[in-house]
C-alpha cells in the first residue's frame, strides 16, 4: 500500500488519499530561500521547487503499518547495517507500540529507515533546505517571532519530548515543527565549505556558527538544530529523533513544478 504515489498532475487534478492516511500532505509553494548557514560565499540565496510535505511527523500507527507490510524492517528483522541496537527499543512488541501512543511521533527509527518508509509513501526524506525553508513558512503562517522560535526551540532541546501530536486529516499547514522531535533530513550531515573556511560540525557550535549569514537569535538556534543532526550516524535510532516525507511535485509532462 503506497500512501502517496506520486503527485504528478497535481496542478490539474484532485489529490485522492489512501486508507492508510491519517493526514494529507500540505504544499509547500517553491520560492527564493536564504540559508541561514552560508555554503557559498557569492550564493545568499537558493530556489527551492515547489514539494509537498507531511503536516505532521510519521506517526507510530503509520510506521506499524509499514513494518507490517513491510517484515523486514520490523524490530527483529532489520539488517544490523541499518542500525544500532536501539531500533523501536520502546515499542513492546516487534508488531505493536505502547498504548495510547499512535499518534505519538515515532522515535527510535533510524536514518536508513525513515527514508525506505518515505520512499515506500511515494516519497522522499526532504533535503535539509527544503525542511527549512518549510520552517521558514511555518512560522510565517503561525506569527512565530524570531525570539520565541529561538527561545521554544532551545526550551525543547533542554527538555525533549515526543508527546502526543495533533493529526488533522484535512490539515492545509503544518504542525509540530519544533515540538516533537528533531527531523531526519536526506543530507543531515554537512560538510560545510565556504571558500577556504572548512567545518565537519563536529566542533563546538561557536566554531561553526562563523558560518552564520548573521548572528541573530534565529539563525543560531536554527544552526543549532544543524549541529545537534550532524552528530548523529545514519544508524542512529533514539527518543528524539524522527521524520516526515516529502513528495516532488511534476506537471503532466513530467517536468517538476
Amino acid at each position: 500500500m503506497v500512501k502517496w504515489l506520486g503527485v504528478a498532475g497535481l496542478m490539474f487534478s484532485t489529490l485522492t488519499a489512501s486508507p492508510l492516511v491519517l493526514s494529507d500532505p500540505v504544499r509547500i509553494n517553491g520560492g527564493e530561500f536564504e540559508p541561514p548557514v552560508l555554503l557559498d560565499k557569492e550564493r545568499l540565496s537558493i530556489e527551492i521547487h515547489s514539494f509537498m510535505l507531511d503536516a505532521t511527523p510519521v506517526t507510530n500507527q503509520l510506521f506499524l503499518n509499514f513494518v507490517n507490510s513491510h517484515p523486514k524492517w520490523q524490530r527483529d528483522n532489520i539488517a544490523a547495517l541499518f542500525h544500532d541496537g536501539n531500533y523501536l527499543k520502546h515499542w513492546p512488541k516487534k508488531d505493536a507500540y505502547p498504548n495510547g501512543e499512535a499518534d505519538h511521533p515515532v522515535t527510535y527509527v533510524s536514518w536508513f529507515a525513515a527514508r525506505e518508509y518515505c520512499a515506500a509513501q511515494g516519497g522522499r526524506l526532504p533535503s535539509l533546505n527544503e525542511w527549512e525553508y518549510a520552517s521558514v513558512q511555518y512560522r510565517q503562517q503561525q506569527n512565530i517571532s524570531d525570539d520565541d522560535y529561538a527561545r521554544n526551540l532551545f526550551a525543547w532541546y533542554s527538555q525533549p519530548k515526543s508527546d502526543k501530536q495533533a493529526v488533522d486529516i484535512n490539515a492545509t499547514e503544518l504542525s509540530h515543527m519544533y515540538d516533537r522531535v528533531n527531523e531526519w533530513v536526506e543530507d543531515y550531515q554537512l560538510l560545510l565549505t565556504n571558500g577556504d573556511d572548512v567545518d565537519l560540525l563536529s566542533g563546538s557550535c561557536g566554531d561553526g556558527a562563523r558560518f552564520l549569514s548573521s548572528f541573530t537569535k534565529a539563525n543560531y538556534a536554527t544552526f543549532f538544530r544543524y549541529q545537534s543532526r550532524s552528530d548523529y550516524a545514519p544508524q542512529s535510532s533514539t527518543s528524539t529523533m524522527g521524520f516526515r516525507c516529502a513528495y516532488d511535485i511534476h506537471s503532466e509532462n513530467g517536468d517538476q513544478l
